[in-house]
């Protein structure tokens, strides 16, 4: 969590974040997403217009900045 000390949940029982998102479901949502999301944007609108919505997106510190956008990736890995 980017900037961010005392996160809403830090007072329920058992909501631990790594306790519920094992890093087998993180690795099928990030595979979900670029798989089946990204892709399907990249038809819908092409894939200059992915990649310029991207390259214009501010850099947060602690995050990747895809400055030549997403679409000629070769590889993800999570």
């Amino acid at each position: 969590l980017n900037g961010i000390s005392k996160p809403f949940w830090q007072d329920w029982i058992l909501a631990e974040p790594s306790h519920f998102l094992t890093p087998e479901f993180l690795h099928l949502i990030h595979r979900e997403f670029y798989n089946h999301d990204v892709k399907w944007l990249i038809s819908a609108v092409g894939d200059m217009e992915v990649d310029f919505w991207f390259s214009v997106l501010q850099p947060i510190t602690g995050f990747c900045h895809f400055q030549g956008g997403i679409s000629k990736l070769k590889q993800v890995t999570g």
